[in-house]
């Protein structure tokens, strides 16, 4: 079941910018296929895609062929805190550094941004994120700062999620004083092939943690998942 998980009161000019923001099932397919690419690297299987607002509209997406879609993918992300040893490395982490350091070298013609690249928050405001699970805690708020448009995501994080799940991240930031004063809020809708990435959290929990210490390896509850 599809839902929406970003009805703040406080969104006001975003609702009507989002209106023009539609699904597009071509995109969360390529979100899981870097989630299976994850998983293939003994990943956690998350993957998620940034596409420019205006590019994420089922008319422009459907209507490409595979050439054309991929010029519509602006970022592609997947999970690598065990490739890269780091505890930052999440999937959409990775997009996001990706989209700038693009931005920086200028070899992305769908990045725009009038080439001020300086600051991600007036970068992320123009794109929609596809995330085959719902983010956690620590990228929502990212996300959150870096004012991206608008989330689509496909399962649910219980443990963890930050786009209303466990804590509305998401919903607009008031501060008490400075620039972080009045950080609008992201629309956030999940449930988009929520199965197929059920599937593959529970491939990888059935597996061995190679990660842990040896004596302390075991393979996790599915029922958890």
């Amino acid at each position: 079941m599809v839902q929406d998980t970003g009805k703040d009161t406080n969104l006001k000019g975003t609702a009507e910018a989002n209106e023009s923001v539609v699904y597009c099932d071509v995109f969360m397919q390529a979100a899981l296929k870097e989630a299976t690419c994850a998983l293939e690297e003994g990943e956690v299987p998350v993957g998620c895609v940034l596409v420019k607002a205006d590019s994420s509209t089922a008319a422009q997406a459907q209507a490409g062929d595979d050439l054309a879609l991929q010029k519509l993918i602006v970022a592609r992300g997947r999970n690598a805190t065990n490739r890269k040893g780091h505890a930052l490395a999440h999937a959409e982490f990775v997009a996001v550094e990706e989209l700038l350091r693009q931005a920086t070298a200028g070899t992305s013609e769908n990045i725009g941004g009038g080439g001020n690249c300086g600051a991600v928050s007036q970068d992320l405001a123009d794109y929609v994120l596809y995330v085959v699970v719902e983010p956690c805690i620590m990228c929502a708020a990212m996300l959150l700062y870096n004012r991206v448009r608008k989330v689509y995501f496909g399962c649910t994080n219980p443990r963890f999620g930050g786009n209303g799940t466990v804590l509305s991240v998401h919903n607009s930031y008031k501060g008490c004083s400075g620039e972080d004063a009045a950080i609008v809020g992201y629309e956030s809708c999940g449930g988009y092939r929520a199965e197929e990435a059920v599937v593959l959290l529970q491939q990888f929990y059935r597996r061995e943690n190679t990660n842990a210490p040896l004596g302390k390896r075991k393979r996790k509850d599915l029922s958890v998942v």
